[in-house]
């Protein structure tokens, strides 16, 4: 599946830096980055998701910043509640805390070692926004002159 996204990328691409993730692994070290899903020639983030007795797939873009998720084979509805699990071995992936929203923010390990301190994390909550990326256990953002920073 390939997915163009290419207003939200014009406005990311005013960024001087992007951050893309190119890897990111399940607790078991199955990598979550997956060719089923391509956002603007990038590799999405596939994970399997269940609610109640339903379960599907979804794809995130790599690009940070790029809100986009798709659901593939599962209806979401707004505010649900996701079980997120790796879709090759079914391993729940972690709760690192509390979303804002309150939903779980979940772990995507960016090593096979499942080292919190370097992490994606994302929200268990459909349309919740929230996700960050700790490298270091330091969070990534971007300044207002398209600057990552750390803090």
């Amino acid at each position: 599946m390939i997915f163009p996204t290419p207003e939200k990328l014009k406005k990311a691409c005013r960024m001087k830096e992007l951050i893309v993730i190119q890897q990111c692994f399940c607790p078991k070290g199955h990598d979550l980055i997956s060719n089923q899903a391509v956002f603007d020639n990038l590799n999405g983030i596939v994970l399997k998701v269940k609610v109640g007795d339903r379960e599907g797939h979804i794809a995130l873009s790599p690009v940070f910043g790029i809100k986009q998720r798709v659901s593939i084979g599962i209806n979401l509805r707004k505010d649900e509640l996701l079980e997120i699990l790796c879709p090759e071995c079914g391993s729940s992936l972690p709760v690192y805390s509390a979303c804002s929203c309150g939903g779980k923010l979940i772990t995507l390990f960016l090593n096979q070692q499942s080292d919190y301190t370097n992490s994606v994390l994302i929200c268990n909550r459909v349309d919740c926004q929230n996700a960050q990326i700790r490298a270091h256990n330091e969070v990534a953002n971007y300044d207002d002159f398209g600057n990552v920073i750390f803090v």
